[in-house]
């Protein structure tokens, strides 16, 4: 209750900032019970550098510039989409974010509703974190061994991947749109894609630098589409796919694959809410038919079934907000309410 509480002061203080003048974008650092509040593109830099392990920070929308995260930290945004009915709007970080302590781990970091517009790099270990809700406009890339790592609700414009000698203890993939290769882990690894959209397959090119042979991944209840006649295969060798959909015109799934409970489904066959697979906001991938293709869980296949494709960042948010100021202070009053 109490870090419910403190996120309300904090937006309560970003809203509060924007209030007073010009719709100034803010950062606001919660350190204990202690807040404090830095405007401004430069607000999250001012905001890491006053930052401990433990602390969050809570960005208004707007526009901030990167910073280079060496601590485990709990990172919340507005949101990477403006939707009024969802009380949401558009927090970007306008550079790759490189999170990392060298030769350490970092463990517990945590960042959602937020529009990376670059890539989100791990350049060191990690451990029991999380990216959720986020649109990271490139790649999502790990460079050390993780351990226990969430991508939820995520949209990832390019690839998802690490390399050869990266273990990854525990990758969970849920309810995302990859529009990139997920690949390049050690053959030891344990990585599942879960009720999530792949958009990107193999083709000669990752077939002869030997990319594919390091997706020996578990595969389940997602949606694998073919882009085209060149991309080939959407699964790494020995990887195990049970109860997927694989768009119909070419590719689709390894003959050395353990296969179970697939469907091979034409695009205009497949979706309730389009065509085709383009991104679009207003996408919910829900299917034609949630009756045939359900997953191990029992729900629809896909991002809509699981968690589903909710894009809406879980703080609370603040509305009918009044601030005046009484001599020297600031006197607040508001609403609150949970998402």
């Amino acid at each position: 209750m109490k870090k419910i509480l403190l996120s309300i002061i904090a937006l309560c203080c970003t809203m509060a900032v924007s209030a007073q003048g010009t719709d100034e974008i803010s950062a606001v650092l919660q350190h204990g019970e202690e807040v404090s509040v830095y405007k401004g593109s430069t607000g999250l830099q001012q905001a890491y550098a006053a930052a401990s392990d433990g602390d969050v920070i809570t960005l208004s929308k707007g526009t901030f510039y990167a910073v280079n995260i060496e601590k485990s930290l709990t990172i919340y945004g507005a949101g990477f989409e403006a939707n009024e009915e969802t009380k949401t709007d558009i927090t970007t970080i306008n550079a790759t974010l490189n999170v990392g302590k060298a030769d350490d781990v970092i463990e517990g970091f945590h960042i959602e509703g937020v529009k990376i517009n670059g890539n989100l790099a791990f350049t060191q270990k990690l451990k029991n974190s999380t990216v959720q809700r986020c649109y990271i406009t490139s790649h999502l890339t790990f460079a050390k061994d993780i351990e226990s790592v969430r991508v939820k609700q995520c949209r990832v414009g390019g690839d998802l991947s690490g390399s050869k000698t990266v273990l990854a203890n525990g990758l969970l993939i849920t309810n995302c749109y990859v529009w990139g290769l997920i690949n390049y882990f050690s053959n030891e690894s344990i990585v599942n894609i879960d009720h999530s959209f792949i958009g990107y397959q193999y083709n000669t090119y990752y077939d002869y630098n030997d990319y594919n042979n390091y997706a020996q991944f578990l595969w389940t209840n997602s949606i694998i589409f073919n882009r085209g006649p060149n991309y080939r295969m959407a699964t790494g060798n020995c990887a195990t796919v049970k109860n997927c959909i694989v768009v119909n015109g070419g590719g689709g799934i390894r003959d050395n694959n353990i296969i179970e409970n697939c469907y091979y489904v034409d695009l205009a066959n497949l979706f309730a809410d389009g065509t085709d697979a383009a991104y679009a906001e207003d996408r919910t991938w829900k299917l034609q038919d949630e009756t045939t293709y359900k997953g191990t869980d029992g729900t629809p296949i896909g991002p809509s079934g699981g968690f589903g494709w909710y894009k809406v960042p879980s703080t609370p948010y603040v509305k009918d907000l009044n601030a005046t100021v009484n001599g020297t202070n600031l006197d607040v009053d508001y609403e609150a309410d949970v998402r």
